[in-house]
């Protein structure tokens, strides 16, 4: 395969595929925890516009409940698999991982690159390292500043949850960073609930192994989702931004 690389004159597009074909590599090469699986979901549905079929969800939801499934041990490095799945050989291990991308991820991107196109910025000059629309000198997702203010949102209340709460008046807390993580997509009830529901706070505040590994179940079943509902309704509206002011000439044939 040749490493030489077109010029890039729709870099958002290229710094949008980038992204995923970074997460690509990592996931191929196996994910380092189960708590990064549930991160790396997050910040894929960040860079897929949330356009990972809801099967990813319902499905990694069922891999953390009891015992660890099976397709949640391929997602992990040998040395995270546990119970049953302990023994998974690696080529195994590998030919779901690749099936997996092969059937989600890459479609994900495929239809994401599509949402993306008819707003992405076409400069006259292809960029060059030190142009500020080059494609590898962006901070923002996309090129999009939006995106990567609720990446960093999603990013605040999974690391939280994960961690834990030191008391049930941090859920109420907790509960307005979820709403600006979901781009408000929750429901008018959803952080009385949580805040209320006495097994929820138990599991929330929990210091266990067992509560850990409940807080995981929580975030790919009721986190997760919420994400993605979120990053849908953001993705039509976010405009696009060069990480600097740029002189050079541009046309959106939007």
């Amino acid at each position: 395969m040749t490493d030489a690389t077109p010029d890039p004159y729709r870099p958002a597009l290229v710094t949008l595929s980038e992204d995923v074909r970074e997460r690509v590599r990592e996931l191929r090469d196996g994910l380092a925890s189960e708590d990064r699986v549930l991160r790396w979901v997050q910040e894929m549905t960040i860079r897929t516009l949330g356009r990972l079929d809801m099967r990813v969800y319902t499905d990694l939801s069922r891999q953390y409940r009891g015992q660890q499934g099976v397709l949640l041990a391929a997602l992990v490095v040998p040395h995270e698999r546990r119970g049953r799945n302990r023994d998974l050989d690696d080529e195994t291990a590998e030919s779901l991982r690749e099936r997996f991308l092969s059937h989600y991820v890459l479609p994900a991107h495929r239809d994401a690159f599509r949402r993306l196109r008819a707003d992405a910025t076409e400069y006259i000059d292809a960029a060059g390292d030190d142009d500020s629309h080059a494609p590898d000198q962006q901070r923002f997702i996309a090129m999009r500043p939006a995106l990567t203010e609720l990446q960093q949102w999603q990013e605040r209340v999974l690391d939280d949850l994960l961690a834990g709460f030191d008391e049930r008046g941090a859920i109420l807390d907790w509960g307005q960073d979820v709403l600006l993580a979901t781009h408000g997509e929750l429901d008018k009830e959803w952080v009385t609930r949580v805040h209320e529901e006495e097994s929820t706070v138990a599991v929330l505040t929990g210091e266990t192994v067992a509560d850990k590994r409940a807080r995981r179940l929580f975030a790919a079943y009721h986190i997760l989702p919420q994400f993605r509902a979120g990053v849908r309704v953001l993705s039509g509206r976010a405009g696009e931004v060069p990480d600097e002011t740029s002189d050079k000439q541009e046309v959106n044939y939007a």
